[in-house]
């Protein structure tokens, strides 16, 4: 797909438990003495004020992010990424935490793309879900929340370009969705470019690259995310 490179635990089961307690220790740890890449959201949802942490906020492709919820008060509570998908591009079900010492915690899924994906919770199965306001899991290669960022996702296409040594950009055109990309339309925008390499205008000799752009935010700036050989 891309050029680049369980069920839940129980908390009746005491290996579980260790696993659980460990993985909030650390998360706690890290998060009180200022971990680069924590990140903390307090929100309002359904007259609960909660607060959703992610341990790290920024992880590689196929990393996994500990999660912990404070301040709601449930029987269950289960978790998913709005946009995220497995390999085959179906989406990835919702993951129950569980609770521990007034928290609710577990691990996120890995999406198989690159991108970001809002963090959605629910009390459990055909409850109304609702998500953590402007919390989201920013998958990224190492290095792109440092690339320069611009007004436009093609923009970002122009950028790209540029950093191919003496390319000259012959056509750009938006790209639709694939079928198994279910990734937030308003942050991602994904651009097919035919380029011409040094010294080889002709026809016969360009080359041709997906460029997708990435915004955190629905107002903030684009930035490259990735460029593929295929969508």
């Amino acid at each position: 797909m891309k050029n680049e490179n369980h069920h839940p635990c129980r908390s009746h089961t005491r290996k579980c438990g260790a696993v659980v307690g460990l993985l909030l220790s650390l998360a706690a740890a890290a998060i009180a003495a200022g971990a680069v890449g924590a990140s903390r959201t307090p929100i309002v949802a359904a007259n609960v004020a909660l607060r959703v942490e992610l341990q790290p906020a920024v992880v590689r492709l196929r990393e996994r992010a500990a999660i912990a919820v404070s301040g709601i008060h449930a029987r269950s509570l289960e978790v998913r990424l709005a946009g995220a998908t497995d390999t085959s591009g179906r989406p990835l079900p919702w993951r129950s935490l569980v609770s521990v010492d007034g928290a609710w915690v577990g691990t996120l899924p890995a999406p198989a793309l690159r991108g970001i994906y809002p963090v959605v919770l629910r009390r459990g199965a055909g409850t109304t879900p609702f998500r953590s306001h402007g919390l989201r899991l920013r998958v990224f290669a190492a290095g792109t929340p440092e690339r320069p960022s611009f007004d436009s996702p093609v923009e970002v296409v122009h950028w790209w370009v540029r950093t191919v040594p003496h390319a000259t950009l012959v056509a750009l055109k938006a790209w639709p969705r694939p079928a198994f990309d279910r990734r937030d339309l308003r942050l991602h925008r994904l651009f097919v470019v035919a380029y011409s390499p040094p010294g080889h205008p002709q026809i016969r000799d360009r080359l041709g690259m997906f460029v997708t752009a990435v915004r955190d935010g629905y107002g903030a700036r684009w930035r490259l995310l990735e460029a593929t050989v295929q969508p």
